[in-house]
């Protein structure tokens, strides 16, 4: 049977797949930085007689084919460093003088096409290659480079997110390969960058012509079924006063030191009350229960002596809103009138308005879970679990909503990564899900393009 054959064949290769995950996380590919991995992942591909395709994603031409979600390149180092009051633009990239940083110069995308003899399904696994940074390094208590194995687990930067989901597809291909089993349909490997914070490597597949009748993102979901995924936006509004010294502040009764600060409270009630109005709106049966938009006000500076008036303050924060309240421009728009209502409400801020900025947007995804894709996926790892994978709800942001909303590809998110893990200091992945999530692709991707 063809099931207990590839169970067999991954057992059998289980040290080799343990240690190939162990090489990648030795190879630091945080984003920006990505180069060294990708000519890893390059080298296996070859290996496995895999249609090679390397190239550095053209950031002009994301921005031409889809202007209203390309966003600027993003550095480990750089995060957030130009924002924007409408949308993002090239233009505006070339002229900021940030293109010696904010680039794909060595940072390639690399695909691996496995070629079926035609007439049968295709499928994608994606998977990004870059990492969050490290810092703070001194709390680590495991080399983030090292690849320790400790009680079941490796531990590393990027172990879970994302590159267990790298060596999974690689992997489940080769013992595809190995067992001499030929397939219909193609399976496309993509090992993308700069998934953290941009998402312009997937976007970049999708802009060089890479599609298929579904797709896969191997992020970290501990094997189970992870449908559809949040949108969100991170924004900063800057608010201008007038600075004075505190006893300057009233001149007779004319008020004249007016603190930035002071003029938080308005605009902060009228966020609340947004995200208050938006949470009225009915949801799905599926995010039954979840709120559909979250205001998260994380950061507030202003001000530069207790003795002096703000002169300008700033408050900071991320939505997060679910594929229910429309696209990530509406919301946006949403966002900035909000803000604009505070401040007609405000003598001193409707004479000095607020500039509302944004560093980052993405739209959220939706995928019925009575696609065939995610039948198939539940199917096989229901053959390898002995029961049917967990089905959840997405309240993350990841590269399905490029997969789904441009790419016009059914997907959904099936990787190995232990949850929790992302972004973590003490990153690790347990090894038995990686193995797992190994067998219950081998098989998916059989029943899928045989």
């Amino acid at each position: 049977m063809v099931i207990e054959r590839i169970i067999n064949r991954v057992h059998e290769k289980r040290e080799k797949i343990v240690t190939l995950l162990s090489d990648l996380i030795k190879i630091p590919s945080m984003t920006g930085e990505e180069r060294d991995a990708q000519d890893f992942v390059a080298k296996q591909y070859k290996e496995m007689g895999l249609d090679v395709d390397v190239w550095e994603p053209d950031v002009k031409e994301l921005f031409d084919k889809f202007p209203y979600i390309a966003q600027y390149p993003s550095h480990w180092e750089h995060d957030f460093i130009l924002p924007y009051q409408d949308l993002p633009t090239y233009d505006a990239l070339v002229k900021s003088n940030r293109g010696d940083v904010l680039n794909y110069i060595n940072r390639p995308n690399v695909v691996g096409t496995w070629k079926g003899s035609g007439g049968g399904r295709s499928l994608i696994l994606n998977a990004h290659i870059d990492t969050v940074k490290v810092a703070p390094r001194q709390e680590w208590t495991h080399d983030p480079f090292g690849a320790e194995i400790i009680d079941g687990k490796i531990y590393g930067r990027g172990a879970s997110d994302d590159k267990g989901g790298v060596v999974a597809g690689i992997a489940a291909i080769q013992c595809l390969q190995a067992l001499g089993i030929t397939l219909r349909g193609d399976v496309i490997l993509e090992s993308v960058v700069n998934e953290e914070h941009s998402g312009n490597g997937t976007l970049a597949c999708i802009a060089r012509g890479y599609t298929a009748d579904a797709a896969l993102a191997l992020e970290p979901s501990e094997n189970k079924v992870r449908l559809c995924g949040y949108g969100c936006a991170y924004w900063q509004i800057n608010i201008t006063g007038r600075a004075l010294h505190s006893k300057c502040r009233w001149e007779g009764a004319e008020l004249r030191g007016v603190s930035a600060n002071e003029k938080l409270p308005g605009i902060i009630t009228q966020l609340l009350q947004l995200e208050s109005d938006l949470n009225k709106t009915p949801v799905n049966d599926f995010y039954q229960g979840k709120m559909p938009f979250i205001m998260n006000i994380g950061m507030v500076r202003g001000g530069t002596s207790d003795t002096t008036s703000a002169g300008s303050c700033s408050i900071k924060g991320k939505i997060h809103f679910g594929p229910d309240m429309g696209s990530v421009n509406k919301i946006m728009d949403l966002f900035k009138e909000s803000v604009m209502r505070a401040a007609i409400n405000d003598p001193w801020l409707k004479e000095h308005p607020p500039v509302v900025e944004f560093f980052h947007h993405d739209d959220a995804s939706w995928i019925d879970s009575e696609e065939e894709i995610v039948k198939t996926v539940i199917l096989a790892g229901e053959k390898i679990l002995g029961q049917k994978p967990e089905i959840i709800a997405g309240l993350g942001t990841n590269d399905c909503r490029h997969l789904i909303n441009q790419g016009k590809i059914p997907s959904f998110v099936f990787g190995p990564g232990t949850g929790g893990q992302e972004h973590t200091i003490d990153e690790s992945i347990r090894i038995e899900d990686l193995i797992v999530n190994v067998k219950a692709l081998a098989v998916a991707i059989y029943d899928w393009c045989k």
